[in-house]
């Protein structure tokens, strides 16, 4: 049996635990009311929070109305902004495309300019014949340059100062050269007999004018009605080379510029400008410089005029006396200066005698040639040129080389259109 002292600590220690146990079931009960205040104010929350949802729900359902109108809206700019961006975009690729055109006729213009310098190089080799004249042809080269920098720089004030000739002054020009080439003509051989039947064997013994498909037809049918008329024909297509190159009688060692200007021509309005200004810069050379120029130019005039002599003797049958050379010297001067005034304008002209190609005859064209046979031009009748007397001049341009593709017929080639069975005699022995 346990003592009462034991009994007593046992006793105290069972107390000792139910107050404790008593405190931690009121710490429970304090902690469950804490937790029922809490359920409570969740509740609370909860009801709260379930009305708040109701009224998003609500707003949310507007919202989404206002989300849809707006979605239209947008979705119809859209379709239009994306037509204007297309519009926008095949337009600035149409642009892009004219762009790039440009560009590549810049590119070909480049090309072109490369290909002319290219040969230019090769033209100024083949006349460099000693270290000499290659040293010469470099400091004129650079010459040119500071030349051609200067006019640039000054052309618009010397713009219709020096080279623009008014086309009357060019028209007054070619009438000159025209009553030059008939005095001339009928001056040297007015007199002289004429057998038609030898004419055509004389013809083909002057290689000279073997190419002239015109003239060898009228000395095939000689007319001796007409034989003033086909001597001015024979002494213009024998003239025509002044015009037929841009710096007639330039020295040798500028042949170059020659073949330059063939390259360029294509290239219209710049080419033009360059061509005024390489007159202007041998017009306003060094004394050296000019002097060489005069002097190939009067050793290519002198040729030409023993040329044409020459010719002519071989085709009448005569000799040209020493008074009918000086006045064909005055003529082909005269022809040479007209010449150098065309090149020096900044339009185009084209001087040119109408030429038969694949066929024996020429047909009439009244709006660049005059019958001297015939006053009544335009009758509607169908006529052939059988003789081509003075040649047509025709202006490309404006005076300072603008509007390239206007073209005006300054004067009108002169022609014959006769009959194919006219064997008059001689009219004019």
């Amino acid at each position: 049996m346990p003592n009462s002292s034991t009994l007593s600590a046992r006793l105290e220690r069972e107390i000792n635990r139910n107050a404790q146990l008593r405190q931690e079931i009121e710490t429970l009960r304090r902690q469950c009311k804490e937790d029922e205040e809490i359920l409570t104010a969740l509740s609370r929350r909860l009801e709260e929070g379930t009305e708040l949802q109701a009224s998003l729900h609500m707003q949310t359902s507007g919202l989404q109305t206002k989300v849809d109108r707006l979605a239209d809206k947008l979705a119809r700019r859209d379709k239009i902004q994306k037509a204007e961006y297309e519009r926008r975009i095949a337009a600035v690729a149409n642009e892009r495309d004219i762009l790039a055109s440009k560009l590549r006729m810049a590119e070909a213009s480049v090309e072109r300019a490369r290909a002319v310098e290219d040969s230019v190089k090769t033209a100024d080799e083949k006349i460099r014949i000693s270290e000499e004249r290659a040293q010469t042809a470099s400091n004129q080269v650079t010459a040119l340059q500071q030349q051609l920098l200067e006019l640039k720089t000054d052309i618009a004030a010397r713009s219709g100062q020096h080279d623009n000739v008014s086309d009357q002054e060019i028209l007054d020009m070619m009438n000159k050269l025209n009553h030059l080439v008939q005095n001339w003509c009928a001056n040297s051989f007015r007199k002289i007999k004429i057998d038609p039947h030898r004419m055509i064997c004389r013809f083909e013994k002057v290689a000279a004018l073997q190419e002239a498909k015109l003239l060898r037809r009228l000395y095939a049918t000689f007319d001796t009605s007409i034989k003033i008329f086909i001597f001015q024909a024979t002494v213009l297509y024998l003239l025509m080379p002044i015009f037929d190159t841009y710096f007639f009688g330039i020295p040798d060692e500028l042949k170059g510029l020659d073949s330059a200007a063939w390259e360029m021509e294509s290239l219209t309005t710049s080419f033009n400008e360059w061509r005024a200004m390489t007159y202007e810069f041998l017009r306003k050379s060094d004394n050296d410089l000019k002097k060489r120029c005069q002097d190939s130019q009067t050793k290519a005039q002198a040729q030409i005029v023993e040329q044409i002599c020459k010719t002519m003797s071989s085709l009448t049958g005569s000799t040209i006396l020493e008074e009918h050379k000086q006045t064909l010297g005055t003529l082909v001067e005269h022809a040479v200066s007209l010449s150098q005034v065309l090149g020096s304008q900044r339009a185009t002209y084209r001087c040119f005698l109408p030429q038969a190609i694949d066929q024996d005859a020429i047909e009439f064209e009244s709006t660049t040639m005059e019958n001297l046979m015939d006053d009544n031009e335009s009758d509607g009748i169908a006529k052939d040129v059988r003789c081509v007397v003075f040649p047509a001049l025709i202006k490309q341009g404006g005076e300072r080389g603008e509007d390239m593709e206007v073209e005006n017929v300054l004067v009108k080639a002169k022609v014959l259109c006769v009959e194919e069975d006219s064997d008059d005699d001689d009219s004019m022995d």
